[in-house]
């Protein structure tokens, strides 16, 4: 099931609603994480992309924000790490890994948790994902994140879990004023 919908400020969003092979994303946890992944939805949902911070301008972070800042932790490791990629071994071990990924994916039996899905039409990518269990409450999910939307409010499905928000707007800069 699929729609598209329009926001108050005149973004195009596809809303769909898909069924799993497993259990999906695990949800975020209780309290910091939870918070962080609604301010980054409702930061995707406006208008304007994110301002940019200046570097040195202190800590501009909530107590709350802590999620985010191990998140960025984590990947300036995973960038930081030299990667021994290019080797035939490495080619050829990379390829039979991702062709049994690929086969075990295959014959995982679908399950009753359904995912549904925010995603701004356009070249920058935004999305959201909410988990859902059961056919009827995802088709009921997919009905109030249009109906959210289009009012341009932040979607609270009642029964979902928000497990992923991106957006890869790059963050507004101040214009020098003239």
């Amino acid at each position: 099931m699929r729609r598209t919908v329009t926001d108050a400020w005149g973004a195009r969003w596809t809303v769909r609603a898909r069924q799993l092979r497993g259990t999906g994303t695990p949800p975020p946890l209780p309290g910091p994480e939870e918070e962080s992944l609604r301010r980054r939805l409702t930061a995707a949902l406006s208008p304007l992309p994110p301002p940019a911070i200046a570097p040195g301008c202190g800590d501009w972070r909530l107590p709350a924000d802590t999620v985010d800042v191990e998140r960025e932790l984590v990947f300036a490791e995973f960038r930081d790490t030299p990667m021994r990629q290019g080797t035939a071994p490495w080619a050829v071990g990379h390829a039979v890994r991702l062709v049994g990924e690929a086969i075990a994916h295959l014959r995982t039996p679908k399950s009753e948790t359904w995912e549904v899905e925010l995603v701004a039409r356009g070249r920058i990518r935004r999305w959201g994902r909410w988990q859902i269990t059961g056919a009827e409450a995802a088709a009921q999910t997919v009905t109030t994140v249009v109906a959210a939307v289009s009012a341009g409010r932040v979607p609270e499905p009642w029964g979902a879990v928000l497990v992923d928000v991106v957006d890869q707007r790059p963050p507004s800069r101040p214009q020098p004023v003239a």
